[in-house]
């Protein structure tokens, strides 16, 4: 082999050598847009997650707490019925009180 055939193998190994090299850097940029398009996309997917997650739970929380509401007012208006009743029960001895008292200060005035 010749010094030039040498020199022009060396030239095409390096032209190669290059195309490879221009090759690889294009593939390697496309593999990091390609990452970041799905890292992004994997944050949204996992923020969207999380908000219905927080969503949901938020959700039973006021279920619960409707509940307990309805149950604290129906306990409320039971008693206050209740002591309506026992109230208007306690009407008759009230009166009955009220007119001994008032007979007894007039007794007493009168004496």
């Amino acid at each position: 082999m010749s010094r030039a055939e040498i020199l022009v193998k060396v030239k095409d190994a390096e032209s190669r050598a290059k195309d490879y090299i221009t090759d690889a850097e294009e593939k390697s940029k496309a593999i990091v847009a390609n990452a970041r398009k799905e890292s992004v996309r994997m944050m949204r997917e996992a923020e969207d997650q999380l908000k219905a997650g927080h969503d949901s739970a938020l959700a039973q929380e006021r279920a619960k707490i409707a509940s307990q509401r309805n149950e604290l007012l129906k306990k409320g208006e039971e008693e206050s019925e209740r002591l309506r009743v026992k109230a208007a029960n306690n009407i008759p001895r009230a009166k009955n009180y009220l007119k001994e008292r008032f007979e007894r200060t007039v007794d007493a005035t009168t004496r």
